[in-house]
């Protein structure tokens, strides 16, 4: 089997950069908006992703049942 992806050579590195959003009505203010120590996942598109968000939805259900569900939407 050829593997063509290069990050299939990398070990955890930041490839992407995340800003937390700002809730509608609320204000932000000397906060640095954006986050370090963040994994994103791209559930649509790696097989891998899809499995840790359900593994995440089944750890959270109990305190936060609708985002366990809504999770199970989205990767389903």
């Amino acid at each position: 089997m050829t593997v063509t992806d290069p990050d299939s050579r990398r070990g955890f590195y930041a490839k992407y950069q995340v800003r937390k959003a700002i809730q509608p009505g609320t204000t932000q203010i000397g906060a640095n908006p954006w986050l370090s120590d963040v994994f994103v996942l791209n559930y649509k598109n790696d097989k891998h992703a899809a499995v840790a968000l359900l593994a995440y939805a089944d750890s959270c259900e109990a305190e936060y049942p609708h985002l366990a569900a809504d999770l199970r939407r989205q990767v389903t």
